[in-house]
């Protein structure tokens, strides 16, 4: 069929199994876009980078593996980007740096290395921003004392190391 005008795809909660298709992609006027609960598996399609209306992208609690698709910081109406509870792998793009409506960021609970990317500063709208129960290492970036508007940080249960950032003071919304 023809789903060009589809805006809101839910497919939440249920037994989906096998991989993501990278055809979603080309639902140019989807806005809000929920896989979340499912057993979904493989790795998340970088065609999803072409959804240049979607205000949410909610993929948490599956079994999706590999990368964060740098892709995905061409979404640039997306509000809130929830992949957590997966077993997700390598770093957090900085192309998540360029979501500049971006209000939530959820990427807890996955197996996520590296550093913080001191991109994620650039988020001026940024209210939520969840790293938690990762393998994220290296020092906590300044940048995010940039983060006015941000409500709730969490960076629970890593291998963070190093001072605290003084500029975390600047977020005084925390």
């Amino acid at each position: 069929g023809n789903f060009s005008f589809l805006s809101e795809l839910d497919l939440s909660s249920n037994n989906l199994s096998g991989r993501i298709p990278g055809e979603l992609g080309s639902l140019q006027s989807l806005q809000y876009l929920c896989l979340s609960f499912n057993n979904l598996s493989g790795r998340i399609p970088g065609e999803l980078g072409s959804l240049q209306n979607l205000d949410l992208l909610d993929l948490s609690s599956n079994n999706l593996s590999g990368r964060i698709p740098g892709e995905l910081g061409s979404l640039r109406s997306l509000t809130c980007l929830d992949l957590s509870s997966n077993n997700l792998s390598g770093r957090i793009p900085g192309e998540l740096g360029s979501l500049q409506n971006l209000g939530f960021l959820y990427l807890s609970s996955n197996n996520l290395s590296g550093r913080i990317p001191g991109e994620l500063g650039s988020l001026q709208n940024l209210i939520r921003l969840y790293l938690s129960s990762n393998n994220l290492s290296g020092r906590i970036p300044g940048e995010l004392g940039w983060l006015q508007r941000l409500w709730s940080l969490d960076l629970s249960s890593n291998n963070l190391s190093g001072r605290i950032p003084a500029s975390l003071g600047n977020c005084t919304s925390l």
